[in-house]
């Protein structure tokens, strides 16, 4: 018995890693806040609202779609919840500066996060070009972290979606009302 239990007690302890995936819609509205910070730069009017409902669902879907897989992939589906996409993706083990970047995620301190996200749009033209668009006045953020606490390792992706004051979706599926 006692052979079985120890059996038992190391295949568990193989199999089963200390990680968490977290959700934070402070982290969310963190980086779309940090995006209207960066558009007052440009000259480019903020968004009128963090959108929580059938965009919000939309982008939940390609997040949690994209958390899985490596590269992630933009939506097959952009024109009918949105007119703008981005993604950003983070892989990153942190061995050395695991203590700082442990106690921030425990904290819920997500700035470090928010600014990598955001810094990442503006560093890639195609994206910049749609967090700067002057006709999106609506969007939302979906973000997922995974954490591994026993690999001191992170992944995270965040992704973006906006609609156009100018454009209708396809067959209307989405227009938010004005």
């Amino acid at each position: 018995m006692k052979t079985l239990a120890a059996i038992f007690f190391t295949f568990f302890s193989l199999t089963c890693s200390s990680q968490d995936t977290i959700k934070s819609i402070e982290l969310d509205s963190l980086i779309w806040n940090k995006i209207n910070e960066y558009r007052l730069t440009k000259n480019v009017k903020i968004f009128n609202v963090f959108e929580d409902s059938l965009m919000r669902g939309y982008a939940n879907k390609v997040a949690g779609r994209n958390i899985k897989i490596f590269p992630t992939r933009h939506s097959g589906d952009l024109g009918y919840y949105s007119n703008s996409e981005c993604l950003y993706t983070l892989r990153a083990n942190y061995s050395f500066s695991w203590p700082e970047i442990s106690n921030y995620i425990t904290n819920e301190d997500f700035e470090f996060l928010a600014e990598l996200t955001v810094q990442g749009w503006i560093n890639s033209p195609s994206h910049e070009h749609q967090i700067s668009r002057p006709d999106i006045d609506v969007a939302t953020i979906v973000s997922i972290l995974i954490v591994d606490w026993d690999e001191k390792h992170i992944r995270f992706d965040s992704t973006f979606e906006g609609l156009s004051d100018l454009n209708d979706t396809f067959d209307n599926t989405y227009v938010y009302p004005r």
